[in-house]
């Protein structure tokens, strides 16, 4: 049995942020341009839901986490297994490629615990960031800059009409296939505590 490090799925690596107002001349196309460099790849992060009741803080492991390595018989020979915090990653799976050691929803501060089973067997998960805030924006471009943070990697939380469910769904990359196809998990919790989880993944065409 032996310890190691592993290289990230995406290494955070900060960029330039460009002028943050976008000239009278200038269109939405130069504007999306302009918004892309502040993208940041994370590997933690906090998303809310709009009116602010629901609170999710997800965290990927990191080549900073202990991982410990065994090996072990797999049906093609020998292969490697890994365990973080005394718990066995999926076998498929390297320990950076995406997988969550943190997923803690609260609603209207009040934590809901949500069981590790749902959220710690599969990888995938991607999480970006940008410094931009829509103040920063001109108001013409507000509907664009809307569609530019929906479509930032990330988790979105969202709280149901009659206020008694959230959702929250998360595009992820598809570990099971391969061209870097895409599945979506979708989590329904209750107020009391009830959790459900769906994933959904269209088929792969490689």
């Amino acid at each position: 049995m032996k310890r190691r490090t592993f290289l990230s799925l995406a290494s955070v690596t900060p960029v330039m942020v460009p002028r943050l107002q976008a000239e009278p001349e200038d269109h939405a196309g130069t504007a999306r341009a302009a918004w892309a460099e502040t993208v940041v790849r994370q590997t933690s992060g906090t998303f809310i839901s709009p009116e602010g009741d629901l609170r999710l803080e997800v965290a990927l492991i990191t080549k900073e986490d202990e991982v410990i390595e065994e090996t072990v018989p797999g049906d093609g020979g020998p292969e490697s297994q890994y365990t973080f915090r005394g718990e066995k990653l999926p076998r498929w799976l390297q320990p950076t490629d995406g997988i969550l050691k943190v997923f803690r929803f609260t609603w209207k501060g009040r934590e809901v615990p949500v069981a590790k089973r749902f959220w710690n067997d599969f990888g995938g998960c991607l999480i970006d960031s940008t410094p931009l805030k829509k103040d920063q924006v001109p108001e013409e471009l507000h509907p664009e800059f809307d569609e530019f943070l929906n479509g930032l990697e990330g988790p979105k939380v969202i709280l149901s009409a009659d206020g008694g469910t959230a959702l929250i769904e998360w595009r992820i990359l598809d570990t099971d296939a391969c061209c870097g196809h895409r599945a979506t998990v979708r989590w329904i919790i209750g107020k009391g505590g009830a959790v459900m989880r769906h994933r959904h993944t269209t088929p792969n065409m490689c």
